[in-house]
């Protein structure tokens, strides 16, 4: 399969006739072919459903385990860091899908992603519409979004970026665990991700308030603008966009495996529906 997938690809770039659409298919099946072949057990158990047992023992509610002499909470001894399930989830998913079988979870997972791509493109019709008919081109781009837009996405992300350190546990519990979905297997520990993620945010939602600020100041005074500082808005903005793809599985995580912030109660459907749409 993979040498035909391989040959026809070859073909196509010879002849020049070759349809983007097409060719990343192409691309696509050979990578699943590749990964299936080097990971056999994956076809096996994407078919299967999880043993009932281990179900239960995963879902179950806290149960109290032994420390020493004495028994505690679960959420209090992963608290205490006597032990590290640092994404395991202990209540049941309001969704169930971590109860679907492997090969369903990873399509909710990519789906989830698709339909944010997808639903991104309307949005941003709608926005331009609204822009160009009830504000105003300029008016809009003055006031919305050189200044009012990156201040207030600048303060979003400052304050995430500062509640990965203040709260790293909580945020560390929405971390996907390894195997999630049957593809997730990312080097580095939730510890890690969660503190270069937070850096990020911190460094440039503080870079979109100074620059919004500045614009705005700038704005009002007819003050020359600063070539050279004009980047900072840009990169910052776009960092920060790929930043929130890179980040989404933890949100995905949380709507496939219930998975919560510290002691939060289980979130219903309603929240998942408002933060997607959200994001």
């Amino acid at each position: 399969l993979e040498l035909c997938l391989l040959t026809s690809y070859v073909m196509l770039m010879m002849r020049r006739r070759c349809v983007p659409s097409g060719e990343g298919l192409i691309l696509l099946l050979m990578a699943l072919s590749y990964y299936v072949r080097h990971h056999p057990a994956v076809l096996i158990s994407a078919f299967t459903l999880p043993s009932p047992s281990l179900s239960t023992r995963i879902h179950q509610q806290p149960t109290a385990i032994s420390s020493g002499n004495d028994f505690v909470n679960f959420h209090q001894a992963t608290k205490r860091g006597s032990t590290k399930p640092s994404s395991l989830v202990t209540n049941a998913s309001p969704s169930g899908i971590d109860e679907w079988p492997i090969i369903s979870q990873a399509a909710v997972f990519f789906g989830t992603y698709a339909g944010l791509a997808l639903a991104s493109f309307p949005t941003i019709k709608l926005i331009e519409t609204f822009s160009q008919s009830v504000v105003g081109l300029e008016k809009w781009r003055i006031y919305i979004i050189d200044s009012t837009l990156p201040i207030l996405m600048g303060l979003v992300y400052l304050l995430g970026g500062i509640g990965h350190f203040v709260a790293a546990d909580s945020f560390q519990d929405i971390y996907p665990a390894l195997g999630s979905w049957g593809i997730w297997y990312l080097p580095g520990s939730a510890a890690f991700h969660v503190a270069w993620t937070g850096i990020i945010e911190l460094v440039c939602g503080a870079g979109l308030i100074f620059s919004g600020i500045r614009d705005a100041i700038s704005s009002e005074d007819g003050e020359e603008e600063n070539i050279l500082i004009n980047f900072i808005k840009p990169i910052c903005a776009s960092i920060l966009f790929l930043l929130t793809i890179l980040v989404t599985p933890a949100n995905i995580y949380m709507f496939t495996h219930g998975a919560v912030m510290g002691d939060m109660a289980p979130l219903d459907m309603s929240f998942h529906v408002i933060r997607f749409a959200v994001q």
